[in-house]
């Protein structure tokens, strides 16, 4: 990427005292100002896309992480609303069996929450009071944490969107100036 574009003096060359210069672009000799700012341009465009697909692939994994969390959610919540209520409650009462517990559970260990569960002989897991408003407690937090760090990420690839199309028109601009002077020139040079 550093030879990218390299400047060559055309020796004898000097137009109001002013070096005339050529460009190798890419490896190609004899390029003018046009094509070097094209190349740059578009090149720059091409860095910029590579680091934006990159952020895509990262909010994609954030929003598969942010389902899989707000699914487990679901089910510490349901599990919350089978238990008794009333004035007869206390920390060890528990949920009613539920299949989805034992999923639940291995989604919040992959990240990092902990659901502690009660195997209730014969049938199946559930989960104490107390665990469950724990782990609802902590489930809400993981979600809070990774929605924030989605929405930066989100900040983060519009900029990068907004950086690419600033290339692109930068790049416009400058051809059309060079365009202008070189019609400038051949109408001077007819005159």
């Amino acid at each position: 990427m550093a030879n990218l574009i390299e400047t060559n003096d055309i020796s004898g060359f000097k137009v109001y005292g002013q070096q005339m210069v050529e460009y190798t672009v890419q490896g190609n000799a004899g390029q003018d100002f046009g094509v070097a700012i094209a190349i740059a341009s578009l090149s720059e465009s091409t860095a910029i896309e590579a680091e934006a697909s990159a952020y895509s692939a990262v909010l994609r994994a954030r929003q598969r992480k942010l389902s899989e969390i707000g699914s487990a959610l679901a089910v510490i919540t349901k599990a919350i609303a089978t238990l008794k209520t009333g004035s007869g409650q206390v920390p060890s009462d528990l949920s009613d069996v539920d299949p989805a517990l034992e999923t639940a559970k291995s989604i919040l260990d992959r990240y990092g929450v902990t659901l502690n569960l009660t195997w209730v002989k014969n049938t199946g897991y559930a989960v104490s009071r107390e665990n469950a408003e724990k782990a609802r407690n902590d489930t809400e937090y993981a979600l809070d944490m990774e929605n924030n760090d989605m929405q930066q990420d989100m900040v983060t690839l519009q900029g990068l969107v907004s950086k690419r199309d600033n290339s692109f028109s930068t790049a416009g601009k400058v051809m059309k100036k060079v365009n202008a002077t070189a019609t400038s020139i051949i109408h001077s040079i007819g005159k």
